[in-house]
């Protein structure tokens, strides 16, 4: 696999990029997120596609005001990233900032808690006084992975603006049960009443397959794939599950751009159990040099880019995830 790597630099750099946004993102994503500095970006300045947003319905570049403008309709509004990357952390910030100008007072949902931490936020939003910092803190917001200084400013508008913050994520104990015992352990109608069945079909099963194959640079053992494939629907259910059980003004949404891909992610579960509800999903797309089209992004079986809008960025300055990886055979 290295040599034929070595001699198809397009593939390396397929499964590179995967790595960073991988829709696992937390196993690779958290090795290098907090060892990058704050605030550094690749500056891709000549590349065509940077800044700009493509509407994937209609196939054409829209503007900021537009999408803004779209997104007042949408009850729950899914912003993905890459974790380690300032730029979407800031545009993420932006539209937060937008949608509270509209007037509306959307929940900030977030991967970066897990559900178990709802009654600990929610009592420790209610004191007076509570800085994003104290919010975090009572969350168990992990800061050895997640890069605390780019999720803080989400945090502080969300106090300032008195909004809900909901925890989304399934806990680490949770996604290695589900790895190890499957659905069941979510509990005995878990399959059914988080629609992880109805929602299912081969696919799915094939973008997910390949999503998280390249998402660790091709390394993983084709005996783990349906082990991972199973904890990353299972979170994605147990998010939109947080998500529904909320009543209010909505919810914006920060999460992984793998979780909120509109063909195997939270909106899937999201469709299946509220189909009368507007959903919206954004995916912050890092730009690579000879990429210059919105199709170069597509990645088979995917037949498009998997959100409603895809929004290009320059890319963080990182090492290469894939480098030097070893991932164990589990015996």
């Amino acid at each position: 696999m290295g040599d034929a790597l070595k001699a198809l630099p397009g593939v390396r750099q397929r499964l590179r990029r995967a790595a960073i946004g991988s829709v696992v993102g937390v196993t690779l994503s958290m090795a290098f997120a907090c060892t990058m500095p704050a605030g550094l970006v690749r500056q891709d300045t000549l590349h065509p596609l940077q800044g700009k947003i493509w509407d994937v319905a209609r196939s054409r570049t829209v503007s900021k005001e537009a999408v803004l403008q779209d997104l007042a309709s949408a009850r729950i509004i899914l912003l993905g990233e890459v974790h380690d990357n300032p730029e979407h952390h800031r545009l993420q910030a932006e539209v937060l900032r937008a949608v509270l100008a509209q007037g509306r007072r959307p929940a900030l949902a977030m991967e970066q808690f897990d559900r178990e931490f709802q009654p600990a936020i929610d009592a420790a939003a209610a004191k007076p006084g509570v800085t994003a910092d104290a919010l975090a803190g009572a969350g168990g917001f992990n800061r050895d992975g997640w890069p605390w200084a780019m999720y803080e400013p989400l945090l502080a508008t969300a106090i300032e603006a008195r909004l809900p913050v909901v925890a989304l994520n399934l806990s680490r104990d949770g996604t290695r049960a589900v790895a190890r015992q499957g659905f069941d352990t979510l509990g005995a109608a878990a399959a059914r009443t988080l629609a992880l069945d109805a929602t299912w079909n081969p696919a799915r099963e094939a973008v997910m397959n390949r999503e998280i194959a390249d998402g660790h640079c091709g390394k993983l053992p084709p005996s783990a794939l349906p082990r991972m494939i199973n904890v990353q629907r299972a979170r994605d259910a147990v998010m939109a599950d947080a998500l529904l059980g909320r009543q209010g003004d909505g919810a914006i949404v920060i999460a992984g751009n793998g979780h909120v891909r509109n063909d195997v992610g939270v909106p899937v579960y999201l469709a299946r159990r509220a189909p009368g509800q507007r959903v919206a999903s954004i995916g912050f797309i890092e730009v690579e040099p000879g990429e210059t089209a919105p199709s170069d992004y597509v990645r088979p079986p995917a037949s498009a880019l998997p959100y409603d809008y895809a929004w290009f960025t320059s890319a963080a300055k990182r090492e290469d995830p894939c480098a030097g990886l070893v991932i164990p055979e589990r015996r």
